[in-house]
């Protein structure tokens, strides 16, 4: 009697459970990284975000394989994890996570339940929960890609990718074909600083994906701390060219034209930047940085009294507005943001300070 159970359980998953994983399983969409927001300052308008996004999203993550162990009971439990796969199918990850966890507490020691409950937390963005129920579905034996790579997302969003660098690694020895495998993995390895590996698995990526925007976005940055600067600017430029509304790029290829004293073409970016996100103080206070150094100081005082109004409390900001009112001759203004800055950054108001009163500052041309 209990084989006949079993078998018809087995049945079940094979007729219900693996079509609709098939039939279901999410389209990829973009996983990348955490933005690591700097500002420029007048004297070195080199910083941007280096990157920016949400790894976690449910879209970017593979549903779990039906190829784990599945679970041992019958009655309830096939009920409430079959329950549970068309909530997680359904976007509804928290009633999924409500009718797993029925399925764990019948069967224990079932890796694909932990599988499906690590997608359906990942899915809230509940990163140490996936974690624990993604391992703990290691450690009762399953196999899949999928178990992998969406652990190794996990780890990342933890911050921790020394312990993701093995678990993606696995992935890709796993599924080698799979193009956001290889580009999680690059992230793992910029994030521990070796970007060297790095920058092997951005092109890996490329070298499954041409169209992987991302990862020329990622080389990208390498490329640019590197001091490879136009290396960087052709492959920011072909992130833009697959993803013409990736803000960040734009960006990102201002300050690396910035940089390399294009103004006028990082000028054209930063407004790019800004029409995309208008929200956005760096990109308001890098385009400043860039009218004051062609001699546009109206205009550079425009940029950057936006963008303090959009983040009152960014140091450098003050810094370059109070530079800009010294170049138009407007002291009293400049001492007023010399008041801010000293609640603010103490040294930064000391070296404004210094340019106020002993007048060191930049030649002003009108």
């Amino acid at each position: 009697m209990k084989f006949i159970v079993q078998t018809c359980f087995v049945l079940f998953l094979i007729v219900i459970v693996v079509p609709t994983l098939l039939a279901q399983t999410a389209p990829e969409k973009d996983p990348h990284r955490v933005a690591s927001l700097r500002v420029a300052i007048l004297s070195a308008p080199k910083t941007d975000s280096k990157s920016a996004g949400d790894l976690a999203n449910p879209a970017a993550n593979v549903n779990p394989s039906a190829n784990e162990d599945q679970p041992g009971a019958v009655g309830s439990a096939q009920n409430s994890f079959r329950a549970g796969v068309a909530s997680v199918n359904a976007g509804h990850y928290k009633d999924a996570i409500a009718s797993l966890e029925v399925t764990r507490q019948l069967t224990p020691n079932s890796s694909v339940v932990y599988t499906w409950l690590g997608y359906a937390y990942l899915g809230l963005n509940e990163y140490e929960n996936s974690v624990k129920t993604y391992e703990r579905a290691v450690s009762l034996g399953a196999t899949s890609f999928a178990t992998r790579r969406n652990l190794g997302i996990g780890y990342i969003r933890l911050k921790k990718p020394e312990q993701a660098i093995p678990t993606l690694q696995e992935a890709t020895r796993l599924e080698p074909q799979d193009a956001v495998s290889h580009y999680l993995l690059a992230v793992a390895y910029d994030d521990a600083g070796q970007l060297n590996d790095a920058a092997d698995y951005y092109l890996r990526t490329l070298a499954l994906d041409r169209n992987h925007y991302r990862s020329y976005f990622g080389l990208a940055t390498i490329y640019r701390d590197q001091s490879r600067t136009e290396d960087a600017i052709g492959l920011f430029k072909e992130a833009i060219r697959l993803k013409p509304d990736f803000g960040v790029a734009y960006l990102a290829l201002a300050n690396a034209l910035s940089s390399n004293g294009n103004y006028k073409d990082a000028i054209h970016n930063y407004d790019s930047a800004i029409k995309l996100n208008p929200q956005n103080p760096f990109a308001r206070n890098n385009l400043g940085v860039a009218y004051l150094q062609i001699g546009k100081n109206k205009e550079g005082l425009a940029a950057f009294k936006f963008a303090v109004t959009l983040n009152p409390s960014i140091g450098e900001i003050h810094v370059n507005l109070a530079r800009a009112y010294l170049r138009l001759q407007n002291k009293d203004a400049a001492l007023a943001e010399y008041a801010a800055l000293k609640t603010i950054d103490s040294a930064l108001a000391n070296v404004i300070h210094d340019e106020i009163f002993h007048e060191r500052i930049l030649k002003v041309r009108d």
